[in-house]
């Protein structure tokens, strides 16, 4: 075969290993920081819950965007670990606001495929809800079609059944976009869809997305799960996905991420 080299290929690969070295550094230093991005009711503005997203603190630059550290999250060792440092961080937040008193409803944690990989994944889960006092009903796991795709079936369906068996919701991310089958919604204890960004975006000018998110409120509605519409930055969009019968949004227009110290309400007569 001919194998052709290009100068832009030299740039790539430089890029992913200043992002791999980089995220090595994030974890061994434990420079991880969450962000938590509100769901909102759209009905009534009331706050449901959050979903906690990926940040890390550089010493010079400050908070940065996960996209920074991007090839790391397809390196399965470095994945894992990532994931980890979320989740002490994450639960660490949730036991505070609850201890408190701020009830901050069900906090959604991303989890990969390559987590699922791992001996005693939702073991490890669990003893860390009961190390930092936070009941499962205030967890969610997130997870993306790919979960489900390829080898690891067996232990992916192990483990969300532990999840759901001890109280912990189960979102699927993105919902439409990958290869997964609608019989994983049957077979896996899936509670909530989560609409792509990349349908609510346009609901308001594309009609094909437009039916699309009406045939996934109506699928959720069917098998009684939860659906959220991502990306929802109008009140046209908020509006028309209320009129499709899709009742929670997340997006800026309803709440941007925010650190911890930013969400905990002050203290009476403070």
């Amino acid at each position: 075969r001919l194998t052709l080299f290009h100068s832009p290929l030299r740039a790539e690969a430089q890029q992913r290993s200043s992002m791999i070295r980089m995220a090595r550094q994030v974890i061994a230093d434990d420079l991880v920081m969450p962000y938590y991005q509100p769901k909102i009711d759209l009905r009534t503005g009331r706050v449901l819950g959050y979903e906690a997203l990926l940040r890390w603190t550089h010493p010079r630059l400050g908070v940065q965007l996960p996209g920074s550290i991007a090839a790391a999250f397809e390196h399965g060792e470095l994945a894992v670990a990532l994931t980890r440092r979320m989740l002490d961080a994450v639960l660490c937040d949730v036991g505070c606001w609850l201890e408190a008193g701020f009830d901050p409803g069900r906090v959604a944690i991303n989890a990969s495929a390559a987590d699922f990989t791992q001996d005693g994944f939702a073991e490890e889960v669990l003893e860390h809800l009961v190390r930092f006092a936070v009941p499962p009903a205030h967890v969610e796991i997130e997870v993306t079609e790919t979960v489900f795709m390829g080898r690891g079936t067996n232990a992916v369906a192990r483990a969300l059944a532990q999840f759901a068996q001890a109280g912990i919701s189960i979102a699927l991310d993105d919902f439409g976009t990958g290869y997964a089958s609608l019989t994983h919604l049957k077979d896996y204890p899936v509670n909530v869809l989560k609409i792509d960004r990349s349908f609510v975006s346009n609901i308001a000018e594309d009609a094909g997305d437009a039916a699309i998110v009406d045939a996934v409120v109506k699928l959720g509605g069917s098998f009684g799960m939860e659906v959220v519409a991502e990306g929802v930055e109008t009140e046209e969009q908020a509006q028309l996905l209320l009129g499709l019968g899709c009742v929670v949004g997340q997006g800026f227009l309803l709440g941007r991420p925010q650190p911890y110290s930013a969400i905990l309400p002050p203290r009476a007569g403070m």
